[in-house]
């Protein structure tokens, strides 16, 4: 296997057992037996676990900050570059599988790594692309002045990268899904439009919104009891994971 498909191999199995057994835990030998390689040989790779650990990170989120930096240069709506910040942030987080886990978790622990100092300025670069873009939605009148832009964007930010760790084993399948759910909860609200308002569309899932039809019937908009109820459903399970994120909040740490 040629060196950069090994370092590949070895950044991904380190992944998953650092967010499996958190970093201390994990050692060198393990990482090597779970890649075919002794202790040695994997050091003719990377200097130590922690420049595995290090570099996992800040190919992470140097990612998600060069697609930060694009979606907030776009000249859109606050509203629309929200949405795709959200999805921005699942689509990176999909390509760098556990990555945000590992920093949940270790988040006390990372600054003894030797690539602390980028991982630091990465963070706070995606959290001033968050806070610029809630900022400017409020200033242009799109949102709610009323509530605090830091808190706001921090609870959303949260929320986002906590929904990867519910999702991971089928994040890529449900990036549209969660998209639509998280946007049209933290910027719609969970009460119905005021009376005389028009409704929005609401979230389909993921199942029926792969299908295709044969052709469009403006003329019945009733929704079928089938897909009522897994509307219904849909919504039952974003309570619970919402108050999964209330109790996670107590004890919660600043996300990328």
């Amino acid at each position: 296997m040629a060196s950069a498909g090994r370092r590949e191999v070895i950044l991904t199995e380190s992944a998953r057992l650092f967010s499996d057994r958190g970093i201390a835990a994990t050692t060198i030998r393990e990482i090597g037996e779970a890649v075919g390689l002794n202790s040695g040989t994997l050091y003719h790779y990377f200097k130590s676990k922690d420049a595995i650990v290090s570099e996992i990170l800040v190919s992470f989120l140097t990612d998600l900050v060069e697609r930060y930096r694009a979606v907030v240069a776009e000249p859109e709506s606050a509203r629309t570059r929200l949405v795709r910040i959200v999805r921005a942030s699942l689509e990176v987080a999909d390509l760098h599988p556990y990555a945000t886990e590992i920093y949940q978790n270790d988040f006390a622990n990372l600054s003894a790594l030797p690539s602390y100092a980028d991982i630091a300025d990465a963070v706070d670069a995606s959290h001033d692309a968050w806070y610029s873009v809630v900022e400017a939605g409020v200033r242009d009148g799109e949102f709610n002045s009323g509530i605090d832009i830091f808190e706001f964007q921090r609870m959303m930010r949260e929320c986002v990268f906590m929904s990867v760790r519910w999702h991971r084993n089928t994040l890529g399948q449900d990036i549209d899904a969660l998209t639509e759910m998280l946007t049209t909860v933290f910027l719609n609200g969970f009460v119905p439009p005021p009376s005389g308002a028009p409704t929005p569309p609401p979230v389909r899932p993921r199942k029926r919104a792969a299908k295709q039809t044969a052709a469009a019937e403006p003329t019945q908009p009733e929704k079928a009891p089938d897909e009522v109820q897994d509307i219904r459903s849909e919504l039952d399970s974003l309570r619970t994971e919402m108050r999964a994120i209330r109790a996670a909040m107590a004890d919660r740490v600043d996300t990328p």
